[in-house]
């Protein structure tokens, strides 16, 4: 019997990059947003605010990447996922607390394995996910 099994975490040089890179991004569309970053347990290890970034999208931007974290899929695809399944079984689903089917959030993978998350909020959706990619490409990891 196997007794153990490999796991990852972000470093914190790749959390900080993640941060810059999403700041960026953002500062390029003109957004105001908030970046959340979860580690591969889902506890908060980055996180910044955009002055003048909607304060009730700050919560959001913390369910993304938690939401990440925890399926290993992009919110996008989660957000597809459960628009799929029975009513009785999407009730079920969107009472899990915590998670959110919204776009903005992406896992953060490296050799098939999640290291953490980032979720990002403030703008559309659509400006959000661009936000979440930009920084996946700025460290070269996989969504």
């Amino acid at each position: 019997m196997k007794l153990s099994a490999k796991r990852g975490t972000l470093t914190t040089e790749a959390t900080q990059a993640l941060l810059d890179a999403a700041v960026r991004r953002a500062r390029e569309l003109d957004i105001k947003v908030h970046i959340s970053v979860m580690d591969s347990s889902a506890n908060l290890v980055g996180w910044l605010t955009c002055e003048g970034a909607p304060r009730i999208a700050a919560t959001t931007a913390q369910r993304k990447s938690f939401t990440a974290v925890n399926t290993g899929m992009p919110t996008a695809e989660w957000k597809a996922y459960t628009a799929s399944v029975p009513e009785e079984e999407r009730k079920m689903v969107d009472s899990i607390e915590g998670y959110i089917s919204a776009d903005g959030g992406l896992p953060i993978i490296e050799d098939g394995i999640v290291l953490g998350g980032i979720g990002v909020s403030g703008a559309s959706q659509e400006a959000d996910e661009d936000v979440a990619q930009a920084a996946i490409r700025a460290i070269g990891a996989s969504k």
